[in-house]
């Protein structure tokens, strides 16, 4: 539990948890005005997911463990949420509030991939990876 953590500062963890929480919470909120059915909820639906380990994650909470396509389907919404978003960092005014939440959400969301895999090399299954 602590070992899978020690690789980040108590600060990085915080502000991790909070622009996850953040990523979450808007996702969650625009999934709920959409169609059901559509990809665009299933893409949102499947961040919220993905947070929601990501979050368990970095608070440290590994005392249950994860199923193995659990981890698997969070790493692939994340992994795809972090190409998004380093997408379109360019687009927004270095400084600027859009600009610094991409930059937080980017380092937030390499931080929740790196837990995530390490989470996945511990799983004893073979197809975890």
């Amino acid at each position: 539990m602590g070992m899978i953590i020690a690789d980040f500062t108590p600060k990085e963890l915080g502000e991790a948890h909070r622009a996850i929480l953040s990523l979450r919470n808007k996702s969650e909120k625009a999934s709920s005005k959409l169609k059901e059915g559509s990809w665009q909820k299933t893409l949102l639906d499947s961040y919220v997911k993905a947070a929601d380990i990501a979050l368990k994650l970095i608070d440290g909470d590994t005392g249950r463990p994860f199923e193995c396509e659990a981890l698997n389907e969070a790493n692939k919404s994340l992994g795809d949420a972090l190409n998004r978003a380093e997408k379109v960092i360019g687009k927004f005014v270095v400084g600027s509030s859009q600009h610094t939440l991409q930059k937080n959400r980017i380092a937030a969301l390499k931080i929740a991939l790196t837990l995530i895999e390490k989470e996945q090399r511990l799983c004893q299954n073979p197809n975890c990876r």
